[in-house]
């Protein structure tokens, strides 16, 4: 009996989930940010970022949101005077990759082909380069933005995010490869934007 039910569940949560998911890929532009530590201070570039979200209707006025971003772009530490033992060190490859699950609420129910809505997220951020150790940071995004429907099946949805990095206790990261390098301790995370465009395909029903 309990396998059955699972196969059931197994046929019928894809129809569910297909006939209301609508899928957007989208690029933009993300505003990079600066980490301060005691000994100096990380600029991360800004750069193109691109992605893809998982929209999924749960009430006419809610739906959760999937996403992944990314960026790829570069960075550099900068000592403070009175630390002559930290030299200047440049990130040539640092890629800033977002995991966020969360809602957008529509502002007004109406049937129109303009939308807007707010959104909140939270989930995980990771830094990656080879000249760093992988840093990984709980984060939270919020913002704005609107869904055009130019069909009943394709649609252009344009938003702005506020994407929050956050530290508890000290964030830390390790320049160099091997046994040496440089270890930075900080209580501030980056403050991070980004704007984006993306294309709405809707499947289903």
């Amino acid at each position: 009996m309990k396998k059955i039910k699972l196969i059931m569940l197994l046929a019928i949560f894809p129809s569910f989930l297909f006939s209301q998911v609508e899928i957007v890929p989208n690029v933009g532009y993300m505003f990079g940010g600066s980490i301060k530590y005691y000994e100096g201070k990380v600029k991360i570039y800004d750069g193109m970022d691109y992605g893809v979200s998982l929209l999924i209707p749960v009430q006419s006025l809610v739906d959760v949101e999937l996403n992944y971003t990314r960026m790829d772009s570069k960075a550099e530490f900068r000592a403070y005077n009175g630390y002559p033992a930290y030299p200047d060190y440049n990130i040539s490859n640092l890629s800033t990759n977002y995991f966020q699950i969360g809602g957008i609420s529509k502002f007004y129910t109406q049937n129109t082909k303009v939308t807007p809505f707010g959104s909140l997220s939270l989930g995980a951020t990771w830094f990656s380069s080879p000249d760093i150790e992988d840093v990984w940071r709980f984060s939270v995004s919020a913002g704005l933005g609107a869904k055009i429907m130019v069909s009943d099946r394709v649609g252009i949805m344009l938003r702005g995010r506020l994407l929050m990095p956050m530290s508890f206790g000290g964030a830390g990261f390790y320049f160099g490869t091997g046994g040496s390098g440089l270890s930075l301790n900080s209580y501030i995370a980056p403050f991070q934007g980004d704007f984006n465009a993306g294309l709405i395909i809707k499947l289903g029903n």
